[in-house]
């Protein structure tokens, strides 16, 4: 199978993610693409960015599973969201050419990733509408998933969050330790083994 060019992955996330009424990316924007963004292979088990880290790049993710994660109070992590085929990984930094992460982020599998260098992808946020557009989106839809997160952990109990994520994210028990789903979930991996046997009873 021929390798597939990173500005039909990224038309193919467009309409997966709803927006292909609203981004319609113009060919000066495609050869810009194709031009600026280079893949590489990330193995299971590394990481993408580390806590502290200078980010120097945007992120495509072509296939694989990648872990957000966050360092909490007690010295371990708190894992804040997972990641699929055919997604961006980091648009929302575009604001800051400084940004310096305060998260990391893991391969959970092994990845094909695609990366632009940031000062790239800085110029086509200022220039491109449609991509300034694609960023606001993504924004938008990582703020829902935080807000929904915290109010699975603030309202819900551990067999609804387990039930939840069932739903929503079935694909992450197949890639996934459950300790890791648990510990993303909010509750411990003796809740989540109950809800789990309340489920499949």
């Amino acid at each position: 199978m021929a390798p597939r060019q990173i500005t039909k992955l990224i038309e193919e996330t467009i309409e997966k993610m709803g927006l292909q009424e609203h981004i319609r990316f113009t060919q000066e924007e495609k050869i810009y693409f194709e031009e600026n963004f280079e893949p590489f292979h990330l193995k299971k088990g590394h990481y993408l960015i580390t806590k502290d880290e200078l980010v120097e790049h945007f992120y495509y993710l072509e296939e694989g599973i990648l872990n957000i994660c966050f360092p909490d109070a007690k010295g371990g992590f708190v894992n804040a969201r997972f990641m699929d085929d055919r997604a961006f990984i980091n648009p929302f930094f575009l604001h800051n050419p400084e940004h310096k992460a305060c998260y990391s982020i893991k391969a959970n599998t092994n990845c094909k990733v695609w990366r632009m260098k940031k000062h790239k992808a800085y110029e086509m946020f200022g220039e491109s509408f449609n991509f300034c557009k694609l960023a606001i989106f993504h924004l938008e839809k990582s703020l829902m998933h935080r807000i929904e997160r915290e109010e699975g952990i603030h309202c819900m109990t551990a067999d609804q969050r387990y039930e939840k994520v069932l739903n929503k994210e079935k694909w992450l028990f197949k890639h996934v330790p459950l300790k890791e789903i648990a510990r993303y979930i909010g509750i411990t991996p003796q809740a989540l083994s109950k809800a789990r046997k309340k489920i499949f009873r």
